[in-house]
Parts: C-alpha cells; sequence; structure tokens
C-alpha cells in the first residue's frame, strides 16, 4: 500500500497530511527537514520526519530513505574580479623645430690708450672678528613609554567602541526569540534553530568588523592630528615613529597588519611589551613604531 496521511508540525502549526510524493518534494524544496516533528497512523507520538518515514518503509517491507543532502548553507560562488586596463597614453605631435640664424656679429673697436694707475694709499686694517659661536641644538628629552597595563586598558576600550554594535544586534536578537514564548508557547526545536543562526550571523558579523573596520579605525585615527585612537586619546597615550613624529596612513596600516602576527601565538607578540625596555610590542618592531604618553 501506498504512504499516506504523513502530518509535519512547522512552527507548531500542524500541516497535511501529505502523500510519500509530497514529502518528497517538500524535502527537495526545502520546505521542511528530515528533523521536524510528524505523525502517521499508527503512531501515538510526535517523533522527527525521518524516523516517521523509516516506520512507514519498514511497514511496506522496504529499507530506509537514506537522508536527502541540506545544500542550502553552501558558501556563494565567488565573483571573479573585473580588471580595467587604461587606455594607452596619447603620443605628442612632433612639431617642426624653427633654427634662427645667428646675429650678426658687432664690428671690433681700437682698444683705448692705458691710463695710468696712481698707489692708492693703505688703509690700517681692523682685526679680524671672531666669528660667532655656533648655537647649540637643544636636545629634547625622548618621550616615556607607555606602560603595558595602559596600553591593555586602551585596547579593550577600542574593542567596545568597535563591536558596540554587534552586541546591540545580538541583544536585539535575543529579545525577538525570547519575547514570543511569553504569550504563547514554542517548540524547543525551532528555539535551538533561531539561537543557533543568531549565533552564526553574530560571529560572521564580528569577523568582518575586526578585519575591515577594525583596519579603517585603527589607521585612520593613529595617522591623525591626535595620532591615537579613542581608547589611546583617554589613557593620555600616541602613536610615533622612531624620530617621535607622526605617522602615515600607510605605517598605520603595516601596523595594524602587524598586530595579526603578534597574536600568533597566544598573543606572544604582544606580551614582548613587558620585557622591552622601551615598551615596543613585535608589531611595534615590525613597523617601526612606538606608543608614547602623550
Amino acid at each position: 500500500m501506498a504512504v499516506n496521511g504523513i502530518t509535519v508540525l512547522k512552527h507548531n502549526v500542524p500541516w497535511g497530511p501529505f502523500t510519500r510524493a509530497q514529502i518528497d518534494d517538500g524535502l527537495a524544496r526545502g520546505d521542511f527537514t528530515l528533523k521536524y516533528l510528524a505523525h502517521a497512523p499508527g503512531l501515538n507520538e510526535w517523533l522527527p520526519l525521518g524516523e516517521v518515514l523509516d516506520y512507514q518503509s519498514r511497514r511496506e517491507g522496504s529499507a530506509a530513505l537514506p537522508p536527502i543532502p541540506d545544500t542550502r548553507d553552501l558558501p556563494a560562488i565567488p565573483e571573479r574580479p573585473v580588471v580595467v586596463v587604461p587606455p594607452p597614453a596619447p603620443v605628442a605631435e612632433s612639431r617642426p623645430v624653427l633654427v634662427r640664424e645667428p646675429a650678426p656679429s658687432p664690428p671690433i673697436l681700437p682698444a683705448p690708450p692705458p691710463r695710468k694707475i696712481e698707489p692708492v694709499a693703505q688703509k690700517p686694517q681692523a682685526p679680524p672678528a671672531q666669528p660667532a659661536p655656533a648655537p647649540q641644538a637643544s636636545t629634547s628629552p625622548e618621550p616615556e613609554g607607555a606602560p603595558f597595563f595602559l596600553r591593555a586598558i586602551a585596547f579593550l576600550v577600542d574593542c567596545g567602541v568597535i563591536f558596540s554594535p554587534v552586541v546591540l544586534l545580538f541583544v536585539l536578537g535575543i529579545l525577538s526569540i525570547y519575547v514570543p514564548t511569553w504569550f504563547h508557547r514554542i517548540n524547543p526545536q525551532t528555539l535551538s534553530e533561531e539561537r543557533g543562526l543568531l549565533w552564526h550571523n553574530t560571529r560572521r558579523m564580528a569577523g568582518l568588523l575586526a578585519i575591515g573596520c577594525g583596519w579603517l579605525y585603527a589607521a585612520w585615527y593613529e595617522s591623525s592630528r591626535d595620532q591615537a585612537t579613542i581608547g589611546k586619546r583617554w589613557m593620555r597615550l600616541k602613536v610615533v615613529d622612531e624620530e617621535n613624529e607622526r605617522i602615515s596612513f600607510a605605517r598605520a596600516t603595516g601596523r595594524y597588519l602587524a598586530k595579526y602576527i603578534s597574536a600568533l601565538p597566544c598573543f606572544l607578540g604582544f606580551l614582548m611589551a613587558l620585557f622591552s625596555s622601551r615598551g615596543r610590542a613585535l608589531h611595534d618592531r615590525l613597523a617601526g613604531t612606538r606608543v608614547v604618553r602623550d
């Protein structure tokens, strides 16, 4: 006999009954999965759809259906970058060069008769003036390196600034999941799926912010006139080069990328600032920078 009368529980609402062909079409389209609760004639409780199909198959004497792969979570194919080739520069047209004829030379005049030179009484020479002493270059003392614990506090403040949108969206997502449970009952399996999706999207957004927004945030502020991010400015610190001057945006970018090297393994590159006389971490040594007190 045919497998008929299967009811599927989707979003806490019973759907069906469906035939075996309709079940196969629904699984192929992704309307429901084998983990959804279902019921069939002869069962006393709701079971996952995969077990209900196995139960019906055993009743017919056929083998259990293999699970249908879920291909909705495959990553999208990245787009190929488009390379724009600039047009060739126009070739300047050659112009004729005008050659001017040399001007006629003036006539040669006879030399005037020599004039008698009378001796001039020499004036007493003044004693040579002593050279003025060269101004001594004012050597300003080298600024003091920033302590490790001040840099750690500034780093935590910057992380709070960068990841505050992610925390806000995560809190709103948690509220949107659990507030409906105050008014009506929701299937625990549905809550588990929504929590997993929220956590997955939160981690992906945090990674994008750390790579993209974190780079722009650090490179822009450290190469600005203040020479410090919001956390470093709050702790009265700034980033300088080997000559204690303001760094460029390119050097600030290199310093940010070197932080990923300092983080491997176990943030040992950051801990190098504890054992440096000038308070320099590994990324400061690679980028040729220092963090000093303002």
